[in-house]
């Protein structure tokens, strides 16, 4: 595979400050790849983890026969060596995530490092379904048996509680923070996110502030979602946001595509570690993977569902303003690109309203055409992309992007692009009026390839 040329540089990589946020560890579990190298390689090579959706019948729904599902033998993986009794599949994977990060960050047996340290996490239900409702009435009536009983008293909610094996649907929390607090020896400020899928990106964004403000010299982000269940594919159904493709289910997933029909659902997990570079520094870590420069969240109350061009573009803005960077500094977007007739579109004249006539020079990147939409885990692992895009200068493409909306007006690409990539614009919205945007930009001295991936990553002919 070749790869087209781009005679257009970056701008100059800026020296990392002691105080920049920088992208020390990635890890990821999905479906095309239950590691880093895997997953980047099927990135590049276009090749798509969406399968028909058999685990369940689908006859009576309108849309949904396909998802992205992590395969069966990286479950099995995933499961001997990270899952335990009473621990969910969600848990599970962001501990297989969060292990992957740390070694990628070499903190892997050795001694934790010094300073405070953060956990900012978002997953969906702790229970095994994440998504019936009959979990959630389990989880109300245990809490409304218990307020009954001893109310808020703090000491009678210990008692009550005491020597009782809660079921997993009516566990107010997971074991999942006291058990990243051990692995790092450490005390963890920890910090749950529910915000849809923006998720992710504000998780990013939350450990990046905890790094800032000082509450913390380095952060474990994670997030993961499993809910692929007749419920859940019946909710989006009914929202009409589903694909309704009947081809090659490789092809489901087609953002800026004119002939996309909805998104699809995926399982996916990704953990990053985040830390400030003078921590880095000081333990020896001298080539991150990217510095976070900064980021715009917002909320809207205009619409549940619908976005709107003028609120992706505030956030976008926000982002740039607080990177102190120009729309003319981004080489690449690594777009939220769900497949859907509106998303896209909107994403797209909102990007037109921000870089203007340089949309058509701007290569554009959407990892959901080959992964589905894995709600708040999108923002972490399409960020772990826009990571190795700037370390690696290379745009992964959009193979499922064959015949590009005039609409969108979206520079995609069916071959991975070469160029140098000084800064990625990173967007991610929600149901609920979410809308999130984070500005990466390349380090002093970036984090090399490994010596397999140098050897099997292609070249330009």
């Amino acid at each position: 595979m070749s790869f087209p040329s781009h005679e257009t540089p970056g701008t100059q990589d800026p020296l990392d400050r002691p105080d920049d946020i920088v992208m020390t560890g990635l890890g990821v579990v999905t479906p095309i790849g239950g590691d880093v190298e895997t997953f980047w390689s099927a990135n590049l090579e276009g090749r798509s983890g969406i399968v028909l959706e058999e685990r369940m019948d689908t006859r009576g729904l309108p849309c949904g026969w396909t998802a992205g599902l992590i395969p069966d033998d990286v479950k099995d993986k995933v499961r001997a060596g990270h899952g335990a009794p009473d621990r969910s599949w969600g848990d599970t994977l962001m501990h297989a995530c969060v292990e992957q990060a740390l070694a990628d960050a070499d903190f892997a047996g050795r001694p934790p490092a010094d300073g405070p340290a953060a956990l900012v996490y978002a997953r969906v239900w702790p229970g095994p379904t994440g998504s019936f409702p009959q979990d959630y009435v389990t989880h109300m009536a245990d809490l409304a048996d218990r307020y009954d009983a001893v109310g808020n008293d703090p000491v009678g909610v210990l008692e009550r509680l005491r020597g009782r094996h809660l079921s997993l649907e009516t566990q107010d929390l997971s074991a999942f923070p006291r058990e990243i607090a051990e692995r790092l020896g450490t005390a963890v400020l920890p910090v749950r996110l529910e915000a849809t899928c923006s998720g992710g990106l504000r998780a990013i964004a939350e450990a990046a502030r905890l790094l800032r403000s000082g509450r913390a010299e380095y952060a474990v982000v994670s997030a993961a979602v499993s809910r692929n269940t007749p419920y859940v594919l019946s909710q989006y159904g009914q929202l009409m946001a589903l694909s309704r493709w009947k081809g090659d289910p490789g092809q489901a997933s087609m953002p800026f595509d004119r002939r996309r029909t909805g998104m699809v659902i995926n399982e996916s997990a990704g953990a990053l570690v985040l830390e400030t570079a003078a921590h880095a520094a000081r333990r020896g870590m001298t080539r991150p993977h990217a510095v976070i420069g900064g980021w715009g969240l917002a909320v809207d109350t205009a619409h549940m569902t619908a976005p709107r061009v003028e609120m992706i573009e505030r956030v976008m803005r926000t982002a740039l303003a607080d990177a102190g960077a120009e729309p003319d500094d981004v080489d690449s977007v690594n777009a939220h690109g769900t497949s859907t007739r509106l998303n896209d579109v909107t994403e797209a004249r909102a990007l037109h309203q921000v870089f203007g006539e340089r949309m058509a020079e701007i290569d554009t990147c959407a990892v959901k055409s080959l992964t589905g939409h894995g709600s708040a885990a999108s923002g972490v692992v399409e960020s772990a992309v826009a990571a190795l895009t700037l370390c690696r200068g290379v745009v992964p493409p959009v193979v499922t992007c064959t015949e590009p909306d005039p609409a969108c007006g979206v520079k995609t690409s069916l071959t991975p692009v070469r160029r140098p990539v000084a800064a990625v614009l990173k967007n991610s919205f929600g149901f609920g009026g979410q809308y999130a945007s984070m500005l990466f930009r390349r380090p002093a001295t970036p984090r090399q390839a490994p010596e397999r991936a140098r050897t099997h990553e292609p070249r330009p002919a």
